[in-house]
């Protein structure tokens, strides 16, 4: 029968020797005998044993769980609801690390556009934001959907007096045309801020500045009321 001292032991199974004496200490894992001088000599049912042990750290057991699992008292339903316990915290783990990568794009995204970096910024500020920005997508996509009726409508009234020569529906459709484009933009002017990436100040500008702005899909260019520069400020949900 083959014996193994603690440091051969720990080489075998790839470990250090102060995982095999933590094990000892824990009483998960007894040596077989000792020396006269009190060396601990392990043997094969212990190197079955560590692998054991070292298996079920790899899929995440605490010592804990696995004391409960190598106890002889241990059921298929003990380990069975420790399985079950374990799943679920992975789960649980893999939806925390979900939103962490969310929040974590999310502040990437606001140190790009606004060249600072938000030192103070809190839990609440984080979700509060990515709420907001959810908010101003959804609008975003709400006024595509209107601008392509607006089109199709002024699109469908030109189409039909060039090929029928009646040209009545489209002197009645522009005034429509006009009032529907006034409402999209003052609906999308009063749900809207910006933010100056200079003094981080968010503010609202007339609409008509609003309007006659150079902007990009995220920003417009605008003279922030606060610290007076003109910027490339960026857009917010109000």
């Amino acid at each position: 029968m083959a014996q193994y001292t603690t440091g051969e032991l720990a080489k075998l199974c790839d470990v250090s020797v102060r995982t095999v004496q933590y094990y000892d200490q824990a009483d998960l894992l007894k040596p077989a005998s000792l020396t006269e001088n009190g060396r601990r000599l392990y043997g094969d049912a212990q190197v079955q044993t560590l692998k054991v042990i070292l298996g079920y750290k790899q899929l995440g057991f605490s010592l804990k769980a696995i004391q409960k699992v190598m106890a002889s008292q241990a059921s298929t339903d003990t380990l069975t609801l420790l399985v079950e316990q374990q799943l679920n915290q992975l789960v649980q783990k893999e939806t925390d690390l979900a939103n962490q990568k969310v929040a974590l794009q999310f502040v990437l995204q606001s140190i790009q556009n606004t060249s600072a970096v938000p030192f103070e910024m809190t839990i609440s500020d984080i979700e509060d934001a990515m709420a907001k920005t959810t908010q101003l997508k959804r609008l975003h996509r709400r006024m595509l959907m209107w601008g392509l009726l607006i089109d199709g409508v002024e699109i469908g009234l030109l189409i039909l007096g060039f090929l029928s020569g009646i040209w009545w529906p489209m002197w009645i459709g522009i005034p429509v045309i006009i009032a529907m484009a006034i409402y999209v933009t003052t609906f999308y002017y009063q749900e809207t801020v910006y933010l100056c990436p200079n003094c981080k100040t968010v503010f609202k500008p007339r609409l008509s500045k609003m309007f006659f702005a150079r902007h990009t899909p995220k920003t417009r260019q605008l003279v922030c009321p606060s610290c007076g520069q003109k910027n490339y400020c960026i857009e917010q949900s109000a």
